[in-house]
């Protein structure tokens, strides 16, 4: 029986597995051949953007002249963002005063320092969320840049990344999947729509990068001021006054000023990141606090502090069901000595939805004893009792037993 007389959704997700995990030009184009019968696989020839930013330079007066001071690439992003920039004041003797004054949409026109304008646009790309994904078979080219989400399609060329295919990899709207096909310099590949958005937005993060031509100084007495308004969880505060920090941070790792930080300022840095990126959470802006969270392990490897980011990275990841990668930092947390009955109710989520379910019933089980105590863990251990269950395994599971569960 041919694969194309199977329903959908029992074809595409294993063969667009193919995809990945066979770079071989026969079996992807076996696979592409078979997905595009099903009209899961869109071809992006006639929407790609490649070459959007020259073309478009072309017709802009003193367009080079504009790059030269702000960078190609910051100059691409206010487009992408629909900022006007008004006008551009350079002082010859010190770049790092240069200051840009610019618009968005009818709001007032602003002013900022050119440091501080290159982190405020990276900021706003950073936390564009990509769309959501709407699973319909035949999927038209029209579809595909929309679940692409017309930023990624504008970033992806700036990188030298051109963009081939839009594969749906899956039809359930409770899990969507899809995969983006595209050509670099390494040649072709495919990489998840989640992640590869992820990958695009790393690049455009590191051009903040070594932009900060002065060095500055953090005001770390307000970490206490940060402190008390996340007691009174008062995110809006915390946001206020600490969100001027992440861009002046990624500066500071690229100048010498970050060598001459000692073990107590560089923890007071970590733990305002962590309070930042909590407040983010709050506010539903996990993409922005994964950042913030990963910032913070720049600065501190090791201690109380670094425990603490490893655990929030590891809670988010677990949310954001990328179990794997969660597991390794939450395992650290742990190690740095974050408490037990914090990490394991979390682990043992990671091990169970990994279908790893005696790790995780021992997990759980100690977190138990440890003291935790919610909903979502005694949801969990039932779960691993009824999967064992469901499995014929006869396991001692009991959701109030300190001792480790363990076969009969």
């Amino acid at each position: 029986m041919a694969l194309t007389d199977h329903p959908p959704e029992k074809v595409l997700g294993p063969v667009a597995d193919l995809l990945i995990d066979d770079a071989s030009p026969t079996t992807q184009g076996a696979c592409l051949d078979a997905l595009e019968r099903l009209g899961a696989v869109a071809n992006l020839r006639d929407v790609r953007t490649d070459g959007w930013f020259e073309h478009l330079g072309e017709q802009i007066a003193n367009f080079r002249t504009v790059c030269d001071v702000m960078g190609d690439r910051f100059l691409a992003y206010s487009m992408i963002l629909g900022i006007q920039i008004h006008s551009l004041a350079t002082d010859p003797n010190l770049p790092a005063n240069t200051t840009v004054e610019f618009s968005v949409g009818d709001d007032a026109i602003q002013t900022l320092t050119m440091g501080e304008y290159r982190v405020r646009v990276v900021q706003a790309i950073m936390q564009q969320e990509p769309p959501l994904l709407d699973p319909i078979l035949p999927l038209s080219p029209e579809s595909a840049v929309d679940l692409l989400g017309q930023t990624l399609v504008l970033l992806a060329p700036l990188f030298g990344l051109s963009l081939k295919h839009l594969v749906l990899a899956s039809t359930d709207q409770d899990d969507p999947r899809a995969l983006v096909g595209f050509v670099s310099e390494h040649g072709f590949s495919f990489m998840g729509l989640k992640d590869f958005d992820t990958f695009v937005k790393q690049k455009v993060r590191r051009d903040l990068a070594g932009t900060q031509q002065e060095p500055f100084r953090l005001d770390l007495s307000v970490v206490e001021h940060a402190r008390a308004a996340a007691a009174r969880e008062d995110h809006d505060e915390v946001i206020a006054i600490l969100e001027s920090w992440p861009g002046l941070l990624v500066t500071l790792q690229r100048t010498p000023v970050l060598h001459q930080l000692d073990d107590a300022q560089l923890a007071l840095i970590a733990e305002a990141l962590e309070i930042l990126g909590n407040a983010f959470r709050h506010r539903d802006r996990a993409t922005w606090a994964e950042e913030l969270y990963r910032l913070g392990l720049v600065f501190v490897r090791e201690g109380v502090h670094a425990g603490r980011l490893f655990f929030r990275l590891g809670e988010l990841l677990t949310e954001d069901e990328r179990y794997g990668e969660a597991i390794g930092h939450l395992r650290r947390a742990q190690v740095l000595g974050v408490e037990e009955r914090e990490v394991f109710p979390v682990l043992g989520r990671a091990f169970l939805k990994r279908q790893k379910l005696v790790p995780a019933a021992a997990l759980l089980e100690t977190a138990v004893a440890k003291g935790a105590d919610s909903r979502d863990l005694t949801d969990d251990l039932a779960q691993i009792r009824k999967e064992l269950e469901r499995a014929g395994v006869d396991w001692n599971v009991p959701v109030c037993d300190s001792e480790p569960p363990g076969p009969k």
